[in-house]
């Protein structure tokens, strides 16, 4: 499927990516997975908070609700994931 954007994108333009450009796409693709996910675990939280103030139920602090950011290293495994689906051959 990429192959045919790739392939599109050149008779159109003129000009094709190369693997640098390629891995960069990945790396950014990977980003913006792991930042959308961040910030719906986040919304779940402030939700989640707001559930229990209406509840009138106990909910502790707002850091203990709060979901771990994401890591460098989360990024490169998005990424490597999201490249060998690329490079798979069917």
């Amino acid at each position: 499927m990429l192959s045919l954007y790739y392939k599109h994108r050149e008779q159109e333009t003129g000009d094709m990516k190369n693997p640098y450009e390629i891995r960069l796409d990945v790396l950014k693709m990977a980003k913006e997975i792991l930042d959308k996910q961040y910030e719906a675990n986040l919304q779940i939280a402030k939700d989640t908070i707001a559930f229990a103030k209406e509840a009138g139920t106990p909910y502790g602090t707002f850091d203990s609700y709060i979901p771990d950011m994401y890591k460098p290293e989360n990024v490169m495994e998005k990424a490597q994931e999201l490249y060998q689906f690329i490079i798979k051959k069917d």
